[in-house]
């Protein structure tokens, strides 16, 4: 299935484009007029891409109407016809089968007999020009499916729309043509300028040699400068794009490329490991010659260098400051045509053939179709730079991001703190399989990375010019100030009000959370050093306490928890610094400093040994003082201004999941009615928002849950709590 990125951007252009341009009165107010204006929006694309007609043109082409005998869209220049179908999927699994064929053989049966008014009323526009190109000497008819989808068209299908349409003109079985414009090639289409463009090439091999089986290979020697007109004009960065780097300007390897062809141009050949091309096909260019070891001339289709781009990058510096030692100098070129092999078995040369200089796991994440995908979707949804190769220009931050930043961002705001310590400990470990996975699987959108990247940006920046703490040593500052960025990004994401990343309306909301960084990020800071200091001593090393899995967790959960109660008690100017004895026995010689707690709520979370939060208070107090029956109801009650846009509708189509009933359990009391399952309470809400947003951010889920009297379960136990106390004073 491909990437619903891809289809996002698709329709987005679509409506862009051709919107204001195709009529759809006729199908005003239908239920799926939408579905209906985004396949005539497909279609005309198709005549754009097919015939170079403008935008305006295009849509003049939309004949497609209850009854077009499956013929969408139809442009005429001269004696050639394009005739188009076209299907729009909004998961991109468009399909054309059995019924799709008699279609569209229909339609073309009425179009040859000239029974144009089989075709709907939206064809007479068109018959004169019909008409003429049917009746011209030798006329070419283009079938064009334009189908949204990332499958292949099935074989049989394929097959038996072939068979048809050969058959509605004996005499001329080759009258029609059968062109196929899916997904990819309509993504490309949108892209432009920006899309990543096809290199053909035409070889003359010296000494060649080739093998057939089990996938064809030619190699041989071509001169370097061949290599250095390769990558002149407009081929570029284009003939590399499946490498998984670009050339590194300061490798060891690469200067010594550039002196041994300088030095002795005619020993390169001996002293370079030369270049591996890969391409879509290779064919032969002219004809072979008889004799075994003469040049062959080859013409390769969507060639990329996929090892060897030091290779390249020397020839063509050589050849800006010494063009006649090039021109005595010759290179080794291996090439492997994809046409017949396994799907990544391009990916698999890739990484087996980079050995010159050493290769980072991040490169070979660099080929993954979902950086592709992000590419193309910071390019056309942000119209910024994504760069994702070692060797390409790093964007200046107005400009874009690099995907290492992009990673250590994501892994910042995982719901699991343990990757915000390992990204600051050590960020290589996020390029393993199972780490990149859970960064990127899940497919973010270019909207989310770049605002999850400018968050992490911005509590960097606050850090840098975080200079002291009232209270607070300027040492613990320092040490919050240099190894705190990925802690305290997790920290504010997971405790701002609520954003849908995904969704590009709400800029203005995400830049208002922004704002407020600075101011948060000193109060947050402040409490860190305090949660350091009381969980593992005030000598003990905030490295460790922010970058060590373990601690991690605890040091989040105790901070978030501070964060809930800010408002209530303000940090001390001079914090209480305390050890319990379980903090002792984890951290041995670090913990030095005890004193004897006050009652207040704020220094009583921060000597327990872990922490629960606020959900959990609520929860033990009600389970504790049985302030709740057993069976009784709850309703989901939205808390943010994104929850009420989003959940009540979700909820509307199935109610149930907005009730939950009360069973007295201490850890899990609420059984949810939509699968009958026990949950926390912030734990369902989490679930909820998940399922209905996309959304997994922390929350305070007690205060989502209302009772019959209207009163949530944060207010329950407050009220149940003032109860018990008036009680014991009586």
């Amino acid at each position: 299935m491909p990437h619903p990125v891809q289809v996002k951007n698709l329709r987005k252009k679509l409506t862009e484009r051709f919107r204001p341009l195709i009529p759809m009165k006729d199908v005003a107010g239908h239920p799926t007029e939408e579905q209906m204006f985004l396949s005539r929006a497909v279609a005309a694309l198709a005549v754009q891409m097919v015939t170079e007609r403008t935008d305006e043109e295009a849509a003049q082409a939309i004949t497609d109407c209850g009854k077009d005998e499956g013929i969408d869209a139809v442009a005429v220049q001269g004696r050639e016809i394009v005739v188009v179908q076209a299907k729009w999927h909004d998961k991109g699994n468009a399909g054309f089968g059995k019924h799709d064929v008699s279609a569209v053989v229909d339609g073309l049966q009425y179009l040859f007999n000239r029974d144009f008014e089989q075709l709907g009323p939206k064809m007479p526009p068109h018959v004169a020009d019909l008409t003429t190109a049917l009746s011209a000497q030798r006329p070419r008819v283009t079938l064009v499916l334009a189908l949204v989808t990332g499958t292949e068209l099935h074989p049989n299908a394929r097959e038996r729309l072939v068979e048809k349409i050969r058959a509605l003109h004996k005499r001329n079985p080759e009258l029609v043509s059968l062109e196929i414009i899916d997904l990819p090639a309509m993504y490309q289409a949108i892209l432009g300028e920006k899309a990543q463009r096809k290199v053909d090439l035409d070889i003359e091999l010296a000494s060649p040699g080739r093998l057939e089986k089990p996938f064809p290979i030619y190699y041989g020697t071509v001169p370097a400068s061949t290599v250095a007109d390769w990558y002149a004009g407009e081929n570029g960065d284009a003939l590399t794009a499946r490498n998984v780097r670009d050339a590194l300007d300061d490798s060891e390897v690469n200067s010594t490329l550039r002196d041994s062809l300088i030095r002795k141009p005619e020993h390169f050949l001996y002293l370079n490991s030369g270049i591996t091309l890969v391409c879509d096909q290779a064919g032969p260019k002219g004809v072979d010659p008889p004799d075994r070891w003469a040049p062959i001339g080859l013409h390769l289709e969507g060639a990329s260098v996929i090892n060897g781009a030091q290779t390249g990058d020397a020839v063509c510096a050589v050849t800006k400051s010494h063009p006649d030692r090039v021109a005595q100098a010759k290179v080794m070129v291996r090439i492997i045509s994809l046409e017949d092999c396994p799907e990544d078995f391009g990916d698999q040369i890739t990484i087996a053939a980079n050995t010159q200089n050493p290769i980072e796991a991040r490169d070979l994440r660099s080929v993954q179709q979902e950086q592709t995908d992000l590419r193309e979707d910071f390019q056309l949804s942000l119209d910024l730079t994504y760069s994702v190769k070692r060797g390409e220009a790093e964007p200046e931050r107005h400009e874009g991001c690099t995907m290492e930043t992009a990673a250590l961002a994501l892994a910042a705001v995982h719901p699991d703190s343990a990757f915000a310590a390992e990204a600051k400990r050590n960020p290589s470990l996020l390029w393993g399989k199972a780490n990149y996975q859970k960064i990127f699987g899940s497919l973010p959108t270019a909207h989310r990375v770049w605002r999850c990247v400018n968050l992490f940006w911005a509590v960097g920046d606050a850090l840098d010019g975080l200079s002291e703490i009232d209270g607070r040593s300027s040492r613990r500052v320092a040490q919050v100030a240099e190894h705190a960025q990925f802690i305290l990004t997790h920290i504010l994401f997971h405790t701002m009000e609520a954003v849908d990343l995904d969704d590009e309306d709400l800029e203005a909301a995400w830049r208002e959370r922004l704002f407020q960084v600075p101011e948060r990020v000193q109060q947050a800071a402040a409490h860190l050093v305090d949660v350091i200091d009381a969980a593992y001593g005030r000598t003990s090393q905030v490295a460790k306490a922010v970058t060590l899995p373990e601690r991690a967790r605890d040091v989040v959960s105790r901070l978030i928890d501070l964060l809930a109660v800010g408002e209530e008690a303000e940090p001390a100017a001079t914090p209480t610094a305390v050890t319990p004895p379980e903090a002792e026995a984890v951290v041995g010689a670090e913990s030095t400093a005890t004193a004897e707690p006050t009652s207040t709520a704020r220094e009583d979370l921060l000597l327990r040994p872990t922490v629960g939060g606020r959900s959990t208070r609520a929860v033990t107090t009600i389970f504790t003082l049985g302030l709740i029956e057993e069976g009784t109801r709850f309703e989901l009650r939205p808390d943010t201004e994104a929850e009420h846009r989003s959940l009540p509708r979700w909820v509307q189509e199935d109610p149930r999941r907005g009730r939950a009933v009360w069973q007295n359990s201490k850890s899990q009391p609420l059984l949810w009615e939509a699968d009958g399952q026990a949950y926390s309470p912030s734990g369902l809400v989490r679930r909820i928002r998940r399922e209905a947003m996309g959304n997994d951010q922390q929350v305070q889920g007690p205060k989502y849950w209302v009772g019959p009297d209207g009163r949530s379960l944060v207010q329950i136990a407050e009220d149940g709590g003032a109860e018990t106390e008036e009680d014991a004073a009586d």
